[in-house]
């Protein structure tokens, strides 16, 4: 029997991947396992393997070419099997079919899984204070650390208010069903589109993540699924990158961190206490938006930060203020990474289509502008770090060439936590994914 191979899907937020080159061609046999394809993503190239052994029928997709999640790629006919062109075009017709059941039956299966939490708690969230005691039985207690489930999260449907198994069950159930899916949403902030990505289970911690400067919400692909495995999580185009809509507007930190506020305000009720993880630029916004609004906000993960001293490299602001060229953007990319092999093809063309839509530019210039001028960082947020009183993860790439690690090395309080990654540049968080994943996700579940 015949078998499609399908793109993969590296990351919530990968949409498409582009063949680099098949390393089998029809008429060849194939084990199951063995490498049949180098795919790139917008972060890495990786090889896709065959998920059975038989032998090359058809390939779909041209090198050179890309195409989205869960599309053919190729067809695998088993040993001695013959189809024929008819045979093939049913098969596809067939996995397109199934995919679009598919596609239904889990929009089904969310819509019920909220219905029934909706109805079992009444559609209330849990805001507990800090060193509030939760109220489970032991048997709760027991299950729900076997099962990872957060029960400071939960509103029990016991007596006065007691959290038993089967809410413990219940939320287990629903981490299993959301953990893995994604959703984008377009978000209407005051008359401005604001693109963002959400996951993970509804009843968990809520966390935010912000991109630095020229970025986008891809910028946490290494980093996404594993956070939605534990906490509600939504990633973020600013205003005036990505695909978020680029109006004339003050481009300031301050202003920034406005309109993240009152995106978390548009957002709903369940974003009104989060915890933000942002990079660069977007730690910068972060840490003024706690300042302005703690009430907001829970925790900070600053990722080596703009705001914590004057210093940034001079060279890596001209190629911002640059034409974007791909031979410009790929110079500029570089300035991020201790390996350079992490300025991926794919990468440089994804952030070249974003500086060419209409008014990228501009809104790329005057947030650069605004944060940064004669060589210097133009904001100043080590008072506002001093003074903030909730905990925070400083993260740092120690070979970071844009912001010197000794900017995290000037913060004492003992609510700071920091932590530096070796063999890092600016970007610890994709070369480093892994244990940033881990150091994150552990000071963020505390």
């Amino acid at each position: 029997m015949a078998t499609i191979l399908s793109m993969p899907k590296w990351g919530l937020a990968m949409k498409t991947g582009r063949v680099v080159e098949w390393l089998k061609h029809p008429g060849d046999p194939v084990q199951q396992g063995e490498p049949i394809a180098e795919i790139e993503s917008e972060k890495a190239v990786n090889e896709v393997e065959a998920p059975v052994s038989g032998i090359v029928r058809s390939l779909m997709v041209e090198e050179g070419d890309s195409t989205a999640v869960s599309e053919p790629l190729a067809v695998i006919a088993a040993q001695g099997e013959e189809l024929s062109d008819e045979q093939v075009a049913t098969l596809l017709h067939e996995d397109a079919e199934m995919r679009r059941q598919q596609a239904e039956a889990l929009t089904k299966k969310r819509s019920t899984t909220k219905a029934a939490a909706t109805a079992a708690t009444g559609g209330a969230r849990v805001a507990r204070g800090e060193g509030e005691r939760v109220q489970a039985s032991p048997a709760a207690r027991r299950l729900a650390q076997e099962l990872g489930v957060d029960l400071t999260t939960l509103v029990g449907t016991g007596p006065k208010g007691m959290i038993g198994r089967e809410d413990v069950l219940r939320a287990a159930e629903e981490v299993q069903t959301t953990s893995e899916e994604s959703e984008e949403r377009t978000i209407d902030v005051d008359g401005i589109a604001v693109h963002c990505l959400l996951a993970g289970p509804t009843n968990a911690p809520h966390v935010v993540f912000v991109h630095g400067l020229g970025g986008s919400l891809t910028t946490w692909a290494l980093n996404l699924p594993a956070f939605a495995s534990r906490f509600r999580i939504c990633a973020l185009d600013l205003v005036g990158a990505g695909e978020s809509a680029k109006p004339e507007m003050s481009y300031s930190v301050h202003a920034l961190a406005d309109f993240l506020a009152r995106f978390l305000q548009v957002l709903g009720p369940d974003w009104q206490r989060v915890k933000l993880v942002g990079h660069s630029l977007g730690g910068a916004i972060i840490l003024d938006c706690a300042g302005r609004y703690p009430e907001q906000v829970e925790r900070l993960v600053l990722v080596d930060s703009v705001g914590l001293g004057k210093e940034i490299d001079e060279a890596f602001l001209h190629l911002v203020h640059k034409e974007p060229t791909p031979e410009h953007i790929q110079a500029e990319l570089a300035c991020f990474f201790a390996n350079a092999d992490f300025v991926q093809p794919a990468l440089v063309e994804q952030v070249y289509q974003q500086r060419r839509q209409p008014g990228a530019r501009e809104a790329l210039l005057a947030t650069a502008d605004a944060a940064f001028r004669d060589g210097q960082q133009q904001v100043d947020l080590q008072p506002t770090l001093a003074a903030y009183e909730r905990p925070v993860l400083l993260i740092w790439g120690a070979a970071d060439e844009i912001l010197p690690v000794a900017h995290a090395q000037t913060a004492t309080a003992p609510r700071i936590q920091i932590t530096v990654f070796a063999d890092c540049g600016h970007c610890p968080h994709i070369e480093s994914s892994d244990r940033f994943n881990e150091v994150s996700m552990k000071f963020l579940g505390e």
